[in-house]
């Protein structure tokens, strides 16, 4: 019995043997393997004048470290990742050198002077930046004579170690909020003598577009001049304008030139959208004349006055400013508002708010498919659309252009629509109706109205029992009964011709001025 125990594990050996030679012949993938990179070493001296220094390397792609002490002898230690090394040093200056090696055996060097001094560093020096990446981040170096090492400690949370760097690092902190903090930098030396020197930094958010107002820690720091400007809680909350807070603006004095520059935090970016579009509130008469211009910093470089022109009293609305030919390659980080600019101050208030990039005005109701400015979010089914001058102007349309739908000949069961997104909800209540001028080519066409949410088309308002009464000719069509719910953000203007009718041939519908009447 123990000699076929023997044999039986004689075999397994020699097995293990064949397995072994068979797989030298295999491709070794440890060479192909990249050198260590990022190699560094970090110092931390004891502060007791002893001179024991503590030896951190590290780096990447590192399965373990020789450092040479260099301190004139020829001694080294070798150290797996993450272990560090401790050496007693006079006075002086060492050229420590780590040689990193990785699993293939091949190797990265690196040098780090290591000085060790026992008087205190002098002309300590820190620079503190704003990080590249974050809005709420700094970095932090130094520079000092007779240092070995620094750390910083950055004010946010006094429990939190001070983080350790040498001289040519860079330190990265990211804040956790808004606020005033203090960055304490410590030179050290090899002994107990240290050196410090604290800067103080403010955390804000920046002010970039769109600009809304609403925030309660930034400091939009506005000039006014010629008038009186504050930011105050929106006097009208409506479905114009949801914000809480926007701007007020009076002009003062007996100039007429009252106005107010906004600052950004730094140059605007036009790789998207060029042109503006600004909420205004206004009791002056429609027609009353707004104003905006674009400048640098320092105001050395303008834009010309960009102007638009009230449509309604009392009441939100959108006003778009056409910027076509700015010269976008200037910092342009400023803008200047002015209400009736040139008139003589009337103690009128007007409020601003919501300034943002937009590529045309907003899309809202009335839809009359006029402004050749505008860029409409439309979708179909069952159909094309196309935005044409108005092939047939009659009495009851006479306007210079509609919408045309071109419903292909279907069988039953087919939905065939034009969908338009609105910029801005429709709200309804009992008696909420709607007017749509249609030119049908038959009587008694189909049309349905529903506005529903965008993404969830299951909350919506819907009429469908609406059918036209002329035959190759505009008539106005009106869509009441709705349930008048106060589901929120209807901004999904949904038009079915005859859905679930059959027709054997093609037909041309024109629609235009859909118009909410209350």
């Amino acid at each position: 019995m123990k000699n076929i125990k023997f044999l039986f594990v004689a075999l397994l050996v020699a097995s293990l043997a064949l397995w072994s030679c068979e797989s030298d012949d295999d491709t070794d993938l440890s060479l192909a393997l990249e050198a260590p990179k990022d190699v560094g070493l970090v110092f931390n001296i004891t502060q007791d004048n002893s001179g024991l220094v503590t030896i951190s390397p590290s780096g990447e792609d590192v399965t373990s470290f020789e450092v040479f002490y260099a301190d004139g002898t020829d001694e080294s230690i070798v150290l797996a990742l993450g272990e560090n090394a401790q050496r007693s040093y006079a006075e002086g200056t060492y050229p420590v050198r780590v040689v990193a090696t990785n699993l293939g055996g091949k190797t990265t060097e690196f040098t780090r002077d290591l000085v060790v001094s026992f008087r205190a560093p002098e002309n300590l020096l820190i620079t503190v930046s704003e990080s590249a990446t974050s809005n709420y981040g700094v970095s932090v170096s130094a520079s000092a004579d007779f240092e070995t090492s620094f750390e910083v400690a950055f004010g946010e949370d006094p429990a939190l170690a001070a983080v350790p760097f040498m001289e040519g690092d860079v330190v990265n902190y990211d804040y956790t909020g808004v606020g005033t903090f203090t960055i304490r930098v410590t030179a050290l030396s090899g002994g107990a003598a240290v050196t410090e020197v604290t800067e103080v930094v403010i955390i804000a958010d920046p002010v970039t577009l769109p600009l809304n107002f609403e925030s309660s820690t930034l400091n939009y720091n506005m000039i006014p001049f010629e008038a009186a400007v504050s930011i105050i809680t929106n006097p009208d909350t409506s479905v114009g304008n949801l914000s809480s807070k926007v701007v007020s603006i009076e002009k003062t004095g007996a100039l007429t030139y009252g106005g107010v520059v906004v600052p950004l935090s730094g140059p605007i970016d036009f790789s998207g959208p060029q042109s503006l579009r600004i909420k205004t509130w206004s009791p002056m008469p429609i027609g009353t004349k707004v104003t905006v211009k674009m400048e640098s910093s320092n105001g050395a470089i303008s834009t010309a006055d960009y102007d638009a022109f009230t449509t309604k009293v009392g009441e939100w609305e959108t006003l778009f400013f056409d910027t076509t030919g700015v010269d976008t390659t200037q910092p342009f980080s400023r803008f200047v508002v002015f209400f009736d600019l040139g008139g003589a101050p009337t103690n009128d208030v007007n409020y601003f708010d919501d300034i943002e990039l937009a590529d045309g005005p907003p899309i809202l109701l009335p839809l009359d498919f006029e402004d050749t400015n505008r860029i409409y979010n439309i979708g179909t089914n069952n159909g094309a659309y196309s935005i044409i001058s108005n092939p047939v102007p009659d009495l009851v349309n006479s306007s210079n252009t509609v919408m045309q739908f071109v419903r292909p000949a279907t069988g039953p069961n087919n939905y065939s629509l034009v969908a338009i997104v609105v910029d801005q909800p429709v709200a309804f209540n009992a008696t909420t109706s709607f007017t749509l001028k249609v030119y049908s080519p038959r009587v008694g066409l189909p049309v349905w109205l529903k506005i529903e949410r965008i993404g969830n088309g299951g909350l919506f308002q819907e009429v469908t029992s609406v059918t036209t009464t002329v035959a190759n000719g505009w008539e106005e069509l009106t869509f009441n009964s709705f349930t008048g719910s106060t589901t929120a953000d209807l901004r999904n203007i949904v038009i079915f011709f005859d859905p679930l009718g059959t027709t054997a041939s093609p037909e041309t519908i024109y629609i235009d001025d859909l118009i909410k009447t209350n």
